[in-house]
């Protein structure tokens, strides 16, 4: 029985302690995921993003998950940010899925992750909750493949 564990604890401790580097660095990570992967026009997924050291640099990633439903190669998405002071602050953001030849940038088999950078070395002015609303851009009604989108924020080093 001890002998067994052993292989499992010591791939725990080398991936966490230097060949492979587990993310403590990680300030915000979250999901949102949508019923069978359709993402409807009017949908909006709402993140509250708390940040309480605005002295620090952050990058930002949105995380989004397509099958091979997803009938288009890019991505529109249209982010509004409110601040904690109420003020707003609007992007529109383009995110390619696939090459030209359909070949997935995500990893993954049936279903696909990308990791995108959105903002980088990005300073918050104020602490406080800042409010990401996310919609779809891509004028269709219900749009097909897009099983999951996510922030992450990660402290800058």
């Amino acid at each position: 029985m001890k002998k067994s564990r052993l292989p499992l604890l010591l791939l725990t401790v080398l991936t966490c302690s230097g060949w492979w580097s587990c993310k403590f660095d990680e300030q915000y990570y979250r999901f949102h995921s949508f019923r069978k992967a359709q993402w409807d026009k009017d949908e909006t997924v709402r993140f509250e993003v708390p940040i309480d050291d605005p002295t620090k640099n952050y990058d930002l990633f949105l995380d989004i998950r397509n099958n091979n439903r997803y009938p288009y190669s890019n991505l529109w998405l249209f982010i509004d940010v409110q601040l904690p002071d109420g003020t707003m602050r609007s992007d529109t953001l383009e995110i390619r899925l696939a090459d030209v030849y359909g070949k997935w940038y995500g990893k993954g088999l049936s279903l696909f992750t990308l990791s995108a950078p959105y903002k980088t070395d990005l300073q918050y002015p104020e602490s406080g909750t800042y409010i990401y609303t996310i919609r779809q851009g891509m004028r269709t009604d219900l749009l097909t493949g897009i099983s999951d989108i996510g922030i992450r924020i990660v402290v800058k080093k």
